[in-house]
């Protein structure tokens, strides 16, 4: 993993009487990694107030050295083995655009701090990027971390560009105009799930919920029971995975025949682990789209297999994918950045690889409108995207319109095969989208 440190860079101040009320013209453009357009929805519509800024004169000055992301990871701790994975296809999707030319001459440096999943370091680290290092851009990992610096940043107006939360409460636009995530909003996976529940069992069956007690695991269990309730599918049982035999043999117990695990990556087959120790072997285990790390899954060996979840990124090994421009573009990408091929193929790297690319065009095209590379236009443009991201399935995008995060615009079940150490298509894309 690299660590960069942030550079001096020079901008051309405003006159702090554009710092009123700004609203926002139309943007779009394309993107020399995918399909890119702006929506078709009339940005003039989303309005930030800049006098809500601690410094409102910062949000439209133009960045013009380097563009200089904070990012707060667990670098150590409970899924430092994961994050180690995402920021590879991170950095690599960064390093591919830096030496493209970077966004029109304006290089992107990325500084980690490590915050070992805890929400008090992310917070401390947050302060140190805005009031220290003077970063033009926040990302991090989990809804705890993400909940522990998301006031701050919207209050200093500095963009968050595509954390991996999943959580609805950030999608507010109105109350965290300089938020955006990349995780699917679990409120929209659940339904998903559950709508999958009902077809294969239209005659009802027991489910149980088995949830992580991280704050991120915490947000996939409760948006799982609250749209199960508003579709009428009862739940028979809901225990935490802080113990995984514990809650596997409670769930054997009470029956259950369903099980959704709102797992969190890096510890998703902890539960399958467990449950194969006690010969817990319910007809369907379902989880989120996080729990894609195959590592884990063949670790727990005959216990994973038949687990189902959406996916919306590519496989770069599957043969599907052979002669896929998107992937042939992504291995090209990590191969120059000396990321081993184990690694290029594991779902998790691509996430990583995809946070970055949405990063990408989102500054490519702040920089291609009216406003400019400025924090402003940078966030103007993330509530302005209808793009066909290399490395998502094909027919699947990531969707966002001044009033609306949608992100991730649709699904498409996936089984892992434990004989044969993959994921396998299990179903037809489900679009999500309004």
């Amino acid at each position: 993993m690299n660590t960069r440190s942030t550079s001096r860079f020079s901008r051309a101040a405003l006159p702090l009487g554009i710092a009123a009320v700004m609203t926002l013209s139309a943007c779009g453009g394309g993107s020399s990694s995918g399909e890119s357009s702006g929506s078709d929805t009339d940005t003039s519509a989303f309005s930030i107030n800049l006098d809500d800024c601690e410094d409102p004169a910062s949000a439209t000055e133009p960045i013009t050295d380097t563009f200089d992301i904070g990012y707060s990871a667990p670098l150590s701790g409970p899924v430092a083995g994961a994050v180690e994975l995402a920021t590879a296809g991170y950095d690599a999707r960064l390093a591919a655009a830096n030496e493209a030319g970077g966004i029109d001459g304006v290089m992107i440096e990325v500084n980690y701090k490590d915050d070992a999943f805890a929400p008090d370091k992310a917070k401390a680290n947050g302060t140190e990027f805005i009031q220290n290092d003077g970063v033009d851009a926040l990302a991090t990992f989990g809804t705890g971390a993400l909940s522990a610096m998301v006031d701050d940043q919207n209050a200093a107006c500095v963009p968050m560009l595509y954390p991996s939360s999943s959580t609805a409460d950030f999608a507010d636009i109105e109350a965290f105009p300089w938020t955006t995530t990349i995780l699917p909003l679990a409120t929209n996976e659940a339904k998903f799930l559950v709508n999958l529940i009902q077809e294969r069992y239209p005659d009802g069956v027991s489910v149980g919920v088995a949830e992580n007690p991280t704050a991120s695991g915490k947000v996939q269990g409760d948006a799982f029971q609250e749209v199960a309730k508003e579709m009428d599918l009862p739940i028979d049982a809901v225990v935490s995975d802080g113990d995984p035999v514990a809650a596997a043999t409670e769930l054997k117990a009470e029956g259950v025949e369903v099980v959704y695990h709102g797992g969190v990556t890096g510890t998703c087959a902890a539960f399958d682990s467990a449950r194969g120790r006690i010969g817990y072997e319910p007809e369907l285990v379902l989880k989120p789209s996080n729990c894609v790390n195959a590592v884990e899954y063949i670790a727990a060996g005959n216990a994973a297999d038949g687990i189902e979840l959406g996916a919306f990124g590519k496989d770069p090994n599957a043969s599907e994918n052979e002669g896929d421009e998107g992937v042939a573009m992504y291995k090209e990408q990590m191969d120059a950045a000396g990321v081993p091929a184990e690694i290029q193929g594991n779902a998790v790297a691509v996430s990583g690889w995809t946070q970055a690319d949405l990063v990408v065009n989102t500054l490519e095209q702040a920089a291609a409108s009216e406003e400019g590379l400025t924090r402003l236009g940078v966030m103007m443009a993330a509530r302005d995207q209808d793009y066909a991201s290399p490395m998502l399935i094909n027919g699947i995008k990531w969707y966002s319109t001044p009033e609306l995060l949608t992100g991730i615009d649709g699904f498409r079940p996936i089984k892992w095969v434990a004989a044969d150490e993959e994921f396998v298509p299990a179903g037809e894309i489900i679009s999500i989208r309004p």
